[in-house]
């Protein structure tokens, strides 16, 4: 499927794949309704993120994986 995001016609499958390969175990897609960007991520619980843009989302998942990182077990 392909969706213009800040003016460009983008492939939301691609990007949903390179952001799954970047960042793997988190589940990404792109909203048709809410026409946001949506991931799932593990952050020693489910964590649902939301963001307008791809780059957001990748900012968003980098802030919870570093949250992640940091908890002392």
């Amino acid at each position: 499927m392909s969706v213009v995001v800040d003016g460009l016609l983008v492939d939301t499958v691609a990007i949903r794949r390179e952001i799954e390969r970047r960042f793997p175990g988190v589940v990404p897609w792109y909203g048709e309704h809410t026409r946001r960007w949506w991931a799932v991520v593990w952050c020693g619980r489910w964590v649902l993120l939301e963001a307008p843009t791809p780059r957001a989302l990748v900012g968003a998942i980098e802030v919870a994986a570093s949250r992640r990182s940091s908890v002392v077990r």
